[in-house]
C-alpha cells in the first residue's frame, strides 16, 4: 500500500521544528501577508528561509501560502511576494485565485504549485483544467466522500495531477470556506478569504420575536436529532484512515496552524503511527488501536470528531456540537524539555505545577513516559512550593524522551486555540 505524504501545519518556526520531530513528511506555513491564517504567527522572509534548509536538512519539504482571494490594490505588493518566494525556492506553494497563479508563473516560473481547497475542487474535468493552467497538486475539496475521492485517484495517473485530502482538523460550515457570515456580522477587517475570519458559526446563538417593539428571546430548539444549528465536530479520517489510504491520493493534510505545538505533536505523532502500520500491512494492529488512537487526539482536540462527508454522515446529528465548542478547561500541555542532562531532564513549565502532581512525557513514535512525583525543585537545588510559568524545574531519573518532548498532565481536558474554519488550505 503507497501510503501518502503527511503534511502538517507550521503557525511559527517552533511548531514546524514540533511538526518535523514527530513525524511529518511536510509543513505548510504561511507568510505575514497573503495567508489564510493571518492569526497564526507566520513567517518573515528571514525565518522561512532558516525554515527551508532546516526542513531539507532533515529529508523533508516546506510548503509556502499565498492562498487569500485579493483585491486589484493588493497586486502590486503581491508580486514582490511572489518573486521573493521565486528566489528562496520553497518545495511548493500553494494559491487560490486563478489571478495570483497567472501572476506567480509569470514572476516566478520555476516553482511549483498546488491548489488550495479554496477553488472548491470535486471533479476531474476541473483537475484537468487546473493541471493545464501549471497546477501539480490539488488540495482537494472537503466536501467530497471516500468514493469521490477513490475515482479522482484512478483519474489522476493520466491527468498527471497529485491530489490531496484533509484528514484531521477543524470544519467549515460553508463551501469550503466560502462563506460571508463573518464579513457581514464582524466586520470588514474579519474577511474570511483574507485570512481573518471571526467563526461566527461557532457563536451561541438565540431566536428573538419581536411585537410592536416588545422582544422575546427563545433558546434555539432541539428536535430528535440534537442541536445542529452552525458548529460542526472537528474531521477525524482515523475510524477509515485505511479506505482513505487506498484512494490512491497522494497527500494527507492536517489543519492546524493556528493550533498549539501539543495539538501538532500529538496529531502528527498518532497518525505518522497508523500510516507506518498501514505501510507494512499491519492493517489489524491500526484496527486495533484505533481507540488509543482516537484517546489521544482527543487530549489534544476540544471538540468531539466526524468523518463528515468522507461516509456522507454530515447529516447525521453527531456531526454537530449539541453544546457549541467548549471554550475552558485546563492545558492538557504544561511543559516542554528544556535541556536533556545525564541522568536528569529540565523541563519548562506552562501552567501551575505542585509538588507530587503526576506528569507525562510525550515523544516522537508515542512514547509517553512517567515523571516521577516528588519534591519540586531548580536546576540549582531550590525547593519550590509550586512551579509557576516560565519557572524550570528538574526531575532525575533514567528517559527515552528528548529535547523536543512535551509535558503533560494525563486524562485533562485541554483547551485549545480557536482551530479555524476549512479554508486554511
Amino acid at each position: 500500500m503507497r501510503i501518502p505524504e503527511l503534511v502538517a501545519p507550521a503557525g511559527n518556526p517552533e511548531k514546524l521544528k514540533t511538526a518535523l520531530h514527530f513525524g511529518a513528511d511536510a509543513v505548510y506555513l504561511g507568510l505575514k501577508r497573503f495567508s489564510m491564517r493571518s492569526f497564526a504567527g507566520n513567517f518573515d522572509w528571514d525565518q522561512l528561509e532558516w525554515a527551508i534548509a532546516y526542513a531539507h536538512e532533515r529529508g523533508k519539504r516546506v510548503i509556502a501560502v499565498v492562498n487569500v482571494q485579493p483585491f486589484d490594490p493588493e497586486f502590486e505588493e503581491l508580486e514582490q511576494t511572489l518573486r521573493t518566494l521565486g528566489q528562496l525556492k520553497p518545495d511548493a506553494v500553494v494559491v487560490g485565485d486563478p489571478g495570483v497563479l497567472f501572476l506567480a508563473r509569470r514572476v516566478a516560473p520555476h516553482l511549483r504549485y498546488h491548489l488550495s481547497t479554496q477553488a472548491s475542487t470535486t471533479n476531474a474535468e476541473a483537475a484537468a483544467f487546473w493541471r493545464a493552467q501549471g497546477i501539480e497538486r490539488i488540495v482537494l475539496a472537503r466536501e467530497l466522500s471516500l468514493e469521490h475521492l477513490a475515482a479522482l485517484g484512478q483519474r489522476a495517473p493520466e491527468l498527471d495531477v497529485e491530489l490531496e485530502t484533509f484528514v484531521h482538523g477543524a470544519m467549515c460550515i460553508a463551501f469550503s470556506g466560502r462563506c460571508f457570515m463573518s464579513l457581514y456580522w464582524a466586520g470588514s477587517k474579519r474577511d474570511p478569504r483574507h485570512g481573518s475570519c471571526a467563526q461566527s458559526c461557532r457563536w451561541p446563538y438565540k431566536t428573538i420575536q419581536e411585537t410592536r417593539g416588545t422582544k422575546a428571546t427563545h433558546e434555539i430548539a432541539e428536535d430528535e436529532r440534537g442541536t445542529y444549528f452552525f458548529d460542526t465536530r472537528d474531521l477525524c479520517a482515523m475510524p477509515v484512515l485505511d479506505r482513505l489510504v487506498a484512494t490512491g491520493v497522494h497527500a494527507l493534510k492536517i489543519e492546524g496552524r493556528t493550533r498549539n505545538d501539543y495539538y501538532v505533536s500529538t496529531v502528527v505523532d498518532v497518525y505518522r503511527d497508523a500510516l507506518d502500520r498501514l505501510a507494512v500491512g499491519d492493517v489489524e494492529g491500526w484496527r486495533e488501536r484505533i481507540p488509543f488512537y482516537t484517546a489521544e487526539l482527543k487530549s489534544a482536540c476540544k471538540r468531539e470528531f466526524s468523518t463528515h462527508f468522507l461516509t456522507d454522515s454530515q447529516n447525521d446529528p453527531n456531526t454537530y456540537q449539541p453544546d457549541g465548542s467548549p471554550v475552558g478547561g485546563a492545558h492538557a500541555c504544561v511543559g516542554k524539555v528544556a535541556l536533556v542532562g545525564d541522568g536528569y531532564l529540565d523541563l519548562r513549565v506552562r501552567s501551575v505545577v505542585r509538588p507530587g502532581e503526576s506528569l507525562e512525557l510525550c515523544d516522537a513514535g508515542l512514547l509517553r513516559e512517567a515523571v516521577p512525583a516528588g519534591p519540586l525543585s531548580r536546576p540549582d537545588g531550590e525547593l519550590l512550593d509550586l512551579a509557576r510559568p516560565g519557572d524550570v524545574i528538574r526531575v532525575f531519573g533514567s528517559f527515552k524522551a528528548g529535547s523536543e518532548a512535551l509535558v503533560r498532565r494525563p486524562g485533562e481536558d485541554p483547551a485549545e486555540e480557536v482551530g479555524g474554519c476549512s479554508s486554511c488550505g
